[in-house]
């Protein structure tokens, strides 16, 4: 039987999906030890030829658009106890797995297991305050208690995915915090695992940054209950934006001008996402990317 397995959603991922399954076949764990689930989502490019000339890589369709709703259906699939995820565009360390099972056997009754996200530079980049941005405020995994887990690098026990549920297969965006918050309430501990490695590319653009915004903010909003609904997400994101110009300004990583230069981006991309609510508050629909 498989000891674990990892299930990766995709679309129009042709550039990057033999990358994410060439490092995941470099895995120190032996290859009969877990299974490769690739849910392409609708692709429309050369993605599903790609991942089928990979032996032993089981690739499945999914025609609802949403990574959530292809992480459901590869989780329906598993036949492993425990299950990681990772993104199309990511490329996990070689001990990635066996780390896994490492944290899962020390941490019995774990909710998700939340490794670390190393960011590098896929492209060169359009100008260094969008690098500067992405890590300082991307990925927040050493704080994945409070919620911040994304499935970039995530790890749960496949029966306690298939009880709850699975992800909310309607949003677009932000249902890896929604699902780690249901884990948690449901009595299970949420726990940062920096030895689980995943590296990730930096958004190295402004339109990277801003199409980044517009579907978070659309994740946001389709999540959002509490009413009046657009009072309460412009209140969220002037909170958040407020955090971010005092990390920025105390950051010890960067120079007086980079920081600065980060703190407009800041203010810059609040506006993105006040203009995308507006618009969704307006009848449009969140996007997808």
């Amino acid at each position: 039987m498989f000891q674990a397995a990892v299930v990766i959603p995709v679309w129009n991922g042709e550039a990057v999906i033999a990358r994410c399954l060439d490092a995941i076949a470099r895995q120190t764990l032996p290859r009969d030890a877990f299974q490769i689930i690739v849910v392409d989502n609708g692709s429309s490019d050369s993605t599903a030829e790609i991942v089928r000339s990979y032996p032993g890589v089981e690739l499945l369709a999914e025609k609802r658009p949403g990574s959530y709703a292809a992480r459901n259906l590869g989780i329906g699939r598993v036949q492993a106890p425990v299950t990681a995820f990772t993104d199309a565009d990511c490329a996990p360390a070689p001990d990635w797995l066996e780390q896994v099972l490492r944290a899962a056997a020390a941490n019995p009754g774990f909710g998700v297991l939340a490794g670390k996200i190393e960011l590098f530079d896929e492209i060169a980049q359009e100008r260094e305050v969008f690098g500067d941005y992405e890590r300082l405020f991307s990925f927040p995994q050493a704080h994945a208690a409070r919620g911040n887990c994304a499935t970039a690098n995530w790890a749960s026990r496949t029966a306690l995915l298939r009880a709850l549920g699975g992800f909310d297969a309607a949003l677009k965006s932000g249902g890896d915090r929604q699902m780690a918050l249901r884990i948690r309430d449901a009595g299970h501990p949420l726990v940062y695992v920096p030895e689980m490695v995943v590296r990730h590319p930096v958004r190295a653009s402004r339109a990277e940054l801003v199409r980044k915004r517009q579907r978070l903010s659309g994740g946001r909003w389709d999540r959002t209950a509490r009413r009046p609904r657009l009072a309460h997400v412009l209140g969220i994101t002037a909170i958040d934006t407020v955090r971010r110009l005092r990390r920025a300004a105390i950051s010890r990583e960067l120079s007086l001008q980079r920081r600065l230069a980060v703190m407009l981006l800041t203010l810059e991309l609040a506006g993105v996402a006040v203009r995308e609510f507006l618009h969704l508050a307006g009848g449009r629909k969140a996007a997808r990317d």
